[in-house]
């Protein structure tokens, strides 16, 4: 049992340093390229991105997640896992490639046939290495896997710069995507010591296939979740607008990767030890929600308040137009936090469905108020505040729930919120009031930076001085506890 949970809290270190190595490299390298490619060249790259992660999201997740499932996976259950990954990355590689032309029409852009043709071989790869990462998670072997990663996004990030620099533009991107790709599989293969046999006779794959369905569904409204916003911009507004978008959904992203999803993955663990306790399971949900406030309402606040010296500071001029889509993803990226953590909450409880309904329905919304404000020629920025508006009128339903299942009062999660809230208002009152008066420079902007952040800790001070029986989630990163119980 020890030896267990030293591999299971040596696996969880790894796996969080590889999500935060991943975000900080190829948020690094995103910015050097931002300098020498354009905003439409990146755009091209999204909308082929979009399509890459349709396919690994529906079907390469839907062989290897249930294999995982199983108790005891075989050699050859493996091998057939992957023979079958290798197919269908096949053929839909050869979709993509052989669509190309069509995809191009539809977009009115012919710059998008090559991309989408050496884009499918990300595809490719993607579906061969979809079971090597599948079995060394099975075995919490996450040490090669973010070797894999950070080897693979360091040699692609460091050629797509070289082509860049030399005004390769769009190729550097694509040169980028397909390079990081194959370093990947070759680190993979090399590092997991195993190859696929071929006699896979006497395989029982039927637990797989019974669940491979409900995967691929879950992995298709992860999709729509995640990417149907940037599809919906490409397909209304094209991909000039898409490279803006997705440029500003970097940004913000990168707070809610690093912080938001990494705290997450400890929510449902939390809450499934917690049980149906309903004050335990506050405690955790507490917990959860101050922390993660507190975390990402500063950061996200402060890229919305200084987007515009931000980006022309360190991106270029030619990306100020994503300034107000910034702010407008800034709140959404709260939102989904939030609404994430409310879905771990309902699986801990036995009802997931709701999660389910709740990401329908904010897809759906999403769409529809996206196409409408489209439709109307109010023009990007209105497309994603169309998008915030769908988050925050389906957010109260899943909420509500939330708080039935912890017997959670309206004034006990106002103590979890006041001190981010009262202090995030401070400092981007503190903001606006510096930035508008200081030279457009590095240093003058990491000056308003830090004071922005003593004025946030100060404004907490206070409120947990004024208000001492707040949740304080300071003291319990502080203090580094499991699930700490706010004061009553």
């Amino acid at each position: 049992m020890t030896e267990h949970r030293n591999k299971l809290g040596a696996g969880v270190r790894w796996a969080m340093f590889d999500n935060l190595a991943q975000q900080v490299l190829s948020f690094l390298i995103f910015m050097v390229l931002a300098r020498f490619v354009a905003p439409q060249d990146f755009g091209l790259i999204a909308i082929a991105h979009v399509m890459v992660t349709f396919i690994r999201q529906t079907l390469f997740s839907a062989i290897s997640l249930p294999i995982t499932r199983v108790n005891t996976p075989s050699n050859a259950l493996y091998s057939w896992g992957f023979w079958i990954c290798v197919f269908l990355a096949v053929l839909m590689s050869s979709v993509m490639l052989a669509g190309a032309g069509f995809v191009s029409r539809f977009y009115a852009q012919p710059e998008l046939i090559p991309v989408l043709s050496w884009m499918s071989l990300v595809v490719l790869t993607t579906g061969m290495a979809a079971i090597y990462e599948a079995r060394l998670m099975r075995q919490m072997a996450f040490k090669p896997l973010a070797i894999r990663s950070i080897a693979s996004v360091t040699i692609g990030g460091s050629i797509g710069i070289f082509l860049a620099f030399h005004d390769a533009g769009v190729f550097a991107l694509i040169a980028q995507q397909v390079i990081t790709s194959c370093i990947g599989l070759i680190l993979l293969v090399g590092q997991s010591r195993w190859l696929p046999q071929i006699k896979l006779r006497g395989t029982d794959f039927s637990e797989v296939l019974t669940f491979a369905p409900r995967v691929g569904m879950t992995g298709l409204f992860g999709f729509l979740a995640s990417q149907g916003d940037t599809l919906l911009v490409s397909v209304l507004l094209g991909s000039y607008a898409t490279g803006i978008y997705s440029f500003a959904k970097r940004l913000t992203s990168a707070v809610y990767l690093v912080i938001g999803s990494s705290l997450l993955k400890l929510a449902l663990p939390a809450f499934t030890e917690a049980g149906r306790k309903p004050e335990a399971l506050r405690d955790v949900y507490l917990r959860m929600f101050g922390t993660s406030l507190f975390l990402m309402a500063p950061l996200l606040a402060g890229i919305s308040v200084l987007a515009k010296p931000l980006i022309t500071l360190f991106f270029g001029l030619a990306w100020v137009p994503a300034a107000p889509v910034v702010a407008l993803l800034a709140l959404l990226y709260i939102l989904l936090a939030i609404n994430q953590l409310n879905d771990n909450l309902m699986l801990a409880v036995g009802t997931p469905s709701v999660s389910m309904m709740r990401g329908l329905a904010h897809t759906a919304l999403s769409l529809i108020l996206g196409s409408l404000l489209s439709a109307l020629g109010l023009g990007l920025s209105w497309v994603a505040a169309g998008f915030v508006l769908a988050g925050a009128i389906v957010w109260p339903w899943p909420q509500l729930l939330a708080n039935r299942h912890t017997n959670l009062s309206t004034m006990k999660l106002a103590s979890a919120m006041k001190s981010p809230a009262i202090a995030t208002l401070a400092m981007v009152a503190f903001l606006l009031l510096t930035s508008a008066y200081l030279p457009q420079n590095a240093l003058a902007f990491g000056a308003v930076v830090i004071g922005g952040a003593i004025v946030y800790f100060v404004a907490h001070f206070f409120v947990m001085k004024t208000w001492p029986h707040s949740y304080d989630a300071l003291r319990d990163l502080l203090h580094r506890r499991g699930v700490v119980r706010p004061s009553a």
